[in-house]
């Protein structure tokens, strides 16, 4: 796999389609990246049923291929090492074979040797059926590299984080729109993190790498002209849940500085 680099502590997300790593993981890889350690992310499909933010960029037979690329270019902007997409229907990881889709990341894995794998938590982030089978086809895949002994964290986000956000957009007249979900579907109410990370620093990264993803993102997204002050307001800080015992060690806060500790954003 292009990008490997083997011997070195390695982080990787899992995500379902192209822009969900810089959505739920751009500042956390990018602090991976900067800390020197080996960083990747696997889409499990190519997201070809997304939408299509404007018809010169791409059309419903190239989207999946144009998405790839985007998503080349949004890590590059993070600084990681190498994506690759698997070749599983987009809208359709509901259905999936579980125990057959784990089993082909775990492949794709275990050469990596991962010693921290980001993913969803269960709530999908707004219950998204393919962010919801991304989350159990990870955690299975995690299972089956037990011998590796990798650390899987799922993402957390506060329910108010984008009603909030939208509102304070919403106040100053600049565009609001989330592919139209409702702001108050964001959120994972049951879950707490274990881990918080201060990703202001590399911030600009992770904005650039979700504007890689320009076929998603139309002149009303709330993500195309966000000021870096909200953005720094708002997506500054990256919550985490690790899905071991309590009392098990914070891999990823000790790795990237992190910790139960707040990173001081304030989203009010």
């Amino acid at each position: 796999m292009s990008g490997v680099r083997k011997g070195r502590i390695a982080v990787v997300a899992i995500v379902a389609h192209p822009d969900d790593e810089a959505l739920i993981a751009g500042g956390t890889l990018a602090l991976a990246a900067e800390a020197g350690l080996a960083t990747g992310v696997v889409c499990l499909t190519r997201g070809e049923l997304g939408p299509i933010s404007d018809p010169h960029l791409a059309d419903a037979q190239t989207l999946g291929a144009v998405r790839e690329r985007e998503l080349q270019a949004s890590c590059a902007a993070l600084g990681v090492d190498w994506a690759r997409c698997l070749e599983h229907p987009d809208g359709e990881l509901a259905w999936a074979d579980v125990k057959a889709a784990a089993a082909e990341l775990a492949a794709v894995l275990r050469p990596v040797r991962p010693t921290v794998l980001l993913t969803f938590g269960e709530d999908g982030l707004y219950g998204h059926p393919d962010h919801v089978a991304t989350w159990r086809i990870a955690n299975r895949a995690t299972a089956l590299l037990w011998t590796l002994g990798p650390r899987l964290y799922e993402a957390t986000w506060p329910p108010e984080l984008v009603p909030d956000l939208v509102a304070a957009a919403g106040q100053r007249g600049l565009p609001t729109s989330l592919w139209g979900l409702d702001p108050h579907a964001f959120g994972s109410p049951q879950a707490d993190p274990t881990t918080r990370l201060d990703v202001r620093p590399v911030l600009d990264r992770k904005l650039r790498a979700l504007r890689a993803h320009r076929t998603q993102l139309d002149r009303d997204h709330l993500l195309t002209g966000l000021p870096d002050d909200l953005a720094a307001r708002f997506l500054g800080e990256e919550a985490w849940r690790s899905t071991d015992p309590p009392a098990s060690p914070d891999v990823l806060g000790r790795l990237l500085g992190g910790g139960v500790r707040s990173a001081g954003v304030n989203h009010g």
